[in-house]
């Protein structure tokens, strides 16, 4: 790896150190995080904070600086998938009463693009801006099923570790049931990351039938019973070929 890139890296994980758990830290504390000695990760954050990408806080301490403002307005523009998705989101989140979730694939992880809370919403840890792993859960699962067999064997060669006693670790029970997946166009979960929800999701495909995002519904087991899975199923299959016609 040329120096150029591991320089570029470095900084890169600097940036994602920070999250919703730890908004702010310390210099030594990144430095420590990125394995790289004080004086080197002092530089990168000085041009980190030069280009607005950090800010020091009073008690010496980082935060993500103003210019992720002007990145935001950039992902929420007119011509968007987030902008495009939303008021199909919206229109589910009313005839359902449920939280909806649009989510991506960003390398290994899914993230959560938007996310329209529920009149009668329950606690579910996956919200805007968060990253989560691709094995568990509907609304991620959708995104590792149509994601393609390279991917998926690359992705299968890494261990697995449980959210809960729900989740699919064993890579070969994984894979068939993101065969299924495919074959069905749909997935639910039940209980893999957040116990007590259950949720439904499909793919968003893009005039090519490739993989562009997912969307999902999600609300408590109790209340997400066969014929309301059925229900939110076809409003999420209408919502995807909605969405999929408006995208650029």
């Amino acid at each position: 790896m040329s120096v150029k890139s591991s320089t570029a890296n470095k900084v890169l994980d600097i940036l994602l150190l920070f999250d919703e758990a730890r908004p702010e830290i310390s210099g030594e504390a990144i430095s420590a995080a990125i394995k790289t000695p004080r004086s080197t990760t002092y530089r990168y954050i000085r041009t980190l904070t030069d280009k607005g990408f950090l800010e020091k806080v009073v008690d010496g301490k980082y935060c993500l600086g103003p210019i992720f403002f002007q990145f935001g307005n950039l992902i929420y523009g007119e011509k968007t998938l987030s902008y495009i998705a939303l008021p199909v989101m919206q229109s589910i989140m009313q005839q359902t009463n449920e939280t909806v979730l649009l989510t991506r694939r960003f390398n290994r992880y899914s993230v959560c693009m938007e996310r329209v809370e529920g009149q009668q919403a329950i606690r579910i840890t996956f919200k805007r801006g968060h990253s989560q792993p691709l094995y568990a859960g509907a609304y991620s699962k959708i995104l590792l099923a149509f994601a393609g067999e390279t991917f998926l064997n690359d992705y299968l060669e890494q261990p697995l570790e449980p959210f809960t006693e729900n989740t699919i670790t064993d890579p070969e029970a994984l894979r068939a049931h993101l065969q299924q997946i495919r074959k069905q166009g749909f997935c639910t979960s039940e209980g893999e990351v957040d116990i007590g929800a259950k949720a439904v999701a499909v793919p968003i495909l893009n005039s090519r039938q490739r993989l562009v995002a997912g969307l999902t519904t999600a609300g408590p087991t109790f209340r997400m019973d066969e014929d309301t899975i059925e229900h939110h199923l076809q409003l999420l299959l209408d919502g995807a070929a909605e969405i999929a016609l408006k995208l650029p």
